[in-house]
């Protein structure tokens, strides 16, 4: 599923849009490029995770959204006075519509748009000041929107505790390829808890739910959560579970714990959950 990087501009400057295949320390952010003719007024500010505020329109009312992820900090300068803030808007524009992204606010002073990479999903913020005769500058906020990620996942006595208390337990941290039911690297560590959990507790009964986001048609999402359902049920039989304690059910997005309007809550939506049979 594709990510997004938001971004949001003050400026009077054109900036060059570049999908990118990787990130490299540099002042420059590696998908939004400095518009010619200007240059850097102050030193780049970037944080790691923060959240930014950026306009949006919703029907024919404007409010704000934070968004969450890697945050850059730009201030640019044009070199000469020849550069408008009109030019600067209308490139933004131009180059947002071309790597087929969104405007999602606009006014005289403000552009925000979201623009798809392979990376994810990048916000911006551009906001233009070109004031009189002076020479045009504008401000930039880019937000790398990154997902959310559960560093705390539950080992095989927690998975009991929670099965004991609610008769189900969401399990995160087993990770499947893009768009596909095989396991990624690293998924094995929560699956070899599961066995455990089996095999500590021989009398339990689970079904294995399936779960994902809401990126792709109904039917569509189905048929995978149901694949990746049975690919960990295929797992702990590999490793002696019995098949007749395991159960399988794909539910696609339609049972979801958040919001799929962001990639923290489409990460949220993915995943696997046990419930106990009786």
């Amino acid at each position: 599923m594709p990510r997004y990087v938001y971004v949001s501009m003050i400026a009077g400057v054109f900036c060059v849009l570049m999908a990118s295949q990787g990130y490299s320390a540099t002042t420059e952010h590696p998908v939004v490029k400095l518009f010619p003719k200007t240059k850097s007024c102050t030193q780049t500010t970037v944080k790691d995770y923060d959240a930014y505020q950026f306009y949006v329109m919703e029907g024919k009312k404007w409010t704000t959204r934070d968004v969450k992820g890697k945050h850059w900090i730009f201030h640019y300068c044009a070199l000469d006075k020849s550069i408008s803030g009109l030019e600067v808007f209308e490139n933004y524009k131009a180059a947002v519509a071309e790597k087929k992204g969104a405007i999602l606010y606009e006014d005289n002073q403000y552009l925000t748009f979201t623009i798809p990479t392979p990376q994810g999903v990048t916000w911006g913020s551009l906001q233009v000041h070109a004031p009189g005769n002076n020479d045009t500058i504008y401000w930039l906020h880019l937000v790398d929107e990154k997902g959310f990620k559960k560093t705390l996942t539950f080992g095989a006595d927690e998975m009991k505790k929670e099965l004991d208390d609610r008769g189900s337990v969401a399990v995160y941290g087993i990770t499947f390829a893009f768009d596909k039911a095989s396991l990624q690297p690293g998924a094995e560590k929560v699956l070899l808890e599961m066995v455990k959990l089996m095999t500590d507790n021989p009398g339990l009964k689970i079904e294995i739910q399936g779960h994902t986001d809401k990126v792709g048609g109904d039917d569509y999402n189905l048929t995978l959560s149901q694949k990746r359902a049975e690919t960990v049920r295929t797992f702990l039989v590999l490793y002696g579970v019995d098949p007749a304690r395991l159960t399988c059910k794909g539910f696609g997005f339609r049972k979801p714990v958040a919001a799929n309007d962001t990639e923290e809550g489409k990460a949220k939506n993915r995943r696997v959950e046990l419930h106990k049979l009786h």
